[in-house]
């Protein structure tokens, strides 16, 4: 979407999209963790975070152990997800995640514009474009380009969390693991250089940034293991053992996953 067009929805959308205003400064001061969909998640015990608020990303409500996490929001922002009419996998997996926002009405769940027509729940903030209007603060924007890790630390920012924690964004490890919690398998060793350093290096001047890695280092940012932050050994558990039955099979509807 050009940025004349881009700036026509977001002017025409503006009564929809000011209830994120709400959120600006709400945690001033505060640390978080931010849990993504890195396999390094299957050696945590959610459990271990739950000393701090969390922002679960992506598929992250649907674990067995999600309800250990103090968890006011949920990110699912990816464009169009819960049109029934989109690809199969997506038909299988939006109703699932449906039900879970309508099951933690105390949650609020930021989800993408595009999703407007079909999500209609009370706790559902819809973002797109800039936060706020004319600001020129490079964290303000959500571009659909962005990927959800960059999306989630611009909206931590907004809400004046001070420091962050990483946990399961394991592109952030070096070395790191390919493959997501939801598949089979511990994944493979991989090395990523300079992973999304230029965001890094922004985003680290509004915000203190250490990622929780498995048995590594980082790249770009601090970081700090597993057992050094909690004081607990990692412990592997397979995607059988921490999700059910119905969201293995609609996972395994999704192209180039592995799940069984």
């Amino acid at each position: 979407m050009n940025s004349l067009a881009s700036n026509i929805l977001q002017s025409v959308a503006s009564p929809i999209l000011s209830k994120v205003r709400r959120y600006k400064n709400a945690h001033k001061g505060e640390s978080c963790y931010i849990i993504g969909g890195g396999i390094s998640l299957k050696w945590f015990d959610l459990g271990s975070f739950s000393d701090k608020l969390s922002i679960p990303c992506q598929y992250v409500p649907m674990h067995k152990d999600f309800g250990k996490l103090s968890s006011p929001y949920a990110f699912i922002t990816e464009p169009f997800f819960f049109y029934p009419y989109m690809l199969s996998w997506r038909n299988t997996i939006q109703p699932i995640y449906r039900e879970l926002i309508k099951k933690h009405h105390d949650i609020n769940f930021f989800v993408h514009l595009s999703n407007y027509p079909t999500v209609w729940n009370n706790n559902v903030t819809f973002l797109f474009g800039g936060i706020e209007p004319r600001n020129n603060n490079p964290m303000n924007r959500f571009a659909t380009g962005d990927g959800s890790l960059n999306q989630v630390i611009k909206m931590a920012i907004y809400m004046g969390f001070d420091s962050l924690y990483l946990v399961g964004f394991d592109y952030t490890h070096s070395p790191s693991r390919n493959l997501h919690w939801i598949e089979k398998g511990e994944g493979e060793y991989i090395d990523i250089a300079d992973y999304n350093q230029p965001f890094f290096d922004k985003a680290k001047n509004f915000i203190d940034i250490t990622t929780i890695t498995l048995d590594g280092l980082a790249n770009n940012i601090k970081s700090v293991t597993y057992e050094q932050h909690t004081g607990r050994k990692p412990e592997f558990k397979e995607n059988t053992e921490i999700l059910d039955d119905r969201s293995l099979r609609s996972f395994a509807t999704w192209p180039g996953y592995k799940i069984f």
